[in-house]
């Protein structure tokens, strides 16, 4: 069985792709919205379209393959623009590897998991590009984009003001990976904190955090971007650590982590 669903709220879903990483279903009064799509082991569309009975659109929070390697199945969704290139290049490959780590790290069984046959492609939907202060109007509620350089170059949050949920993508993860591409490892890590910063000023809005792999509690984001400000305040020194199936040097502050650094780097460090 691919999923594990719930209802965290009247009208929307959380789904576990097999402890892969979550992804979220939210039903409107005119139309509804998925947000993110998984890995793209089993038929999500089905899932989706046996949850809503209205039209749908598809919100991608950012390019990685845990969350845009199933977009395929869908015939369009939204993505930020400076992430739409890596969603693009997703490949069966890809999706198969991300499979395999997250055996070594111990989050899925080993072969206990495999790509359906039909699903075996590297098929794409039509991309269309969504922004900060974007908004979705599903009828009943709205979602509005804000923009959270940082895990990726195009990461977004998505709030549902009406259903009290910031749909943060892996932007606020208790083990926090600032790898999108830059020059400046200091100045992405303060682009990363103030866009979390002004986000979370908003804060009164929800009751939690719809993360990319779990659900995150409020003081557990906010300890992730406080790990961030005492990094940039020079409180913090990185310490190399095997945490997952990574092995670099991570920032902590309590129960969080953070890496900042290049994406590529991350994984040729895993010995």
């Amino acid at each position: 069985m691919c999923w594990t669903v719930n209802e965290i709220k009247k009208g929307v879903w959380h789904v576990d792709e097999s402890g892969l990483n979550a992804m979220y279903v939210v039903k409107g009064s005119k139309m509804s919205a998925v947000i993110d799509a998984g890995t793209g082991i089993g038929d999500f569309k089905g899932l989706v379209e046996s949850l809503v009975d209205n039209p749908y659109v598809v919100l991608i929070t950012h390019g990685h393959v845990d969350h845009a390697g199933g977009c395929g199945q869908f015939i369009e969704a939204y993505i930020n623009e400076r992430d739409y290139q890596a969603a693009l290049n997703i490949k069966v490959e890809d999706r198969e590897r991300y499979l395999k780590n997250m055996e070594s790290a111990g989050a899925v069984a080993p072969g206990s998991l495999s790509i359906a046959e039909e699903l075996k492609n590297d098929k794409k939907p039509e991309f269309r590009f969504m922004k900060e202060g974007d908004i979705f109007d599903l009828g009943d509620k709205k979602l509005v984009i804000y923009e959270m350089t940082g895990h990726t170059a195009g990461s977004v949050c998505i709030l549902d003001e009406a259903d009290r949920i910031l749909f943060s993508g892996d932007s606020v993860n208790d083990l926090e990976l600032i790898c999108a591409p830059a020059k400046d490892r200091e100045a992405l890590l303060k682009k990363w904190y103030e866009a979390g910063k002004r986000i979370f000023a908003r804060k009164d809005s929800f009751d939690i955090c719809g993360g990319g792999h779990c659900l995150i509690p409020i003081e557990k984001a906010e300890e992730t971007l406080t790990c961030g400000e005492m990094i940039l305040s020079g409180e913090l020194q990185a310490k190399v650590e095997k945490v997952h199936f990574f092995h670099a040097p991570f920032y902590k502050y309590k129960d969080s982590r953070l890496y900042n650094g290049d994406f590529a780097a991350l994984h040729s460090e895993d010995k």
